[in-house]
């Protein structure tokens, strides 16, 4: 996964962005460096995975508390995207948005 991305989608606007990753939502150091400085932009981050099944937990590969990351529990990249666009409406607190990841 290119960081180049996440820092485009970050200069040109977005206030989320859902990471399509492998396994538990995991990326590549280079792109988690990325994520780490839009979200000291105030851009959401969503972890997801693409993989068929199975649920990105938050703190289990990737301290989300520390970094900032919201995680998308049981969605899959196309369902938290909807779900990210949705909660943006109301607000851009990660934590008020992971509770939203945890409900629904």
């Amino acid at each position: 996964m290119s960081p180049d991305l996440i820092t485009a989608a970050a200069a040109n606007g977005a206030k989320g962005i859902v990471i399509a990753g492998v396994g538990d939502g995991n990326m590549t150091a280079p792109a988690m460096e990325a994520v780490k400085q839009v979200i000291a932009k105030g851009v959401v981050v969503v972890r997801s995975s693409r993989v068929n099944g199975g649920i990105v937990r938050r703190n289990i590969e990737v301290n989300d508390d520390q970094i900032g990351t919201v995680t998308s529990m049981e969605l899959n990249p196309g369902k938290a995207r909807v779900l990210l666009q949705l909660a943006l409406v109301k607000t851009s607190d990660p934590k008020k948005i992971q509770d939203y990841y945890d409900r629904y």
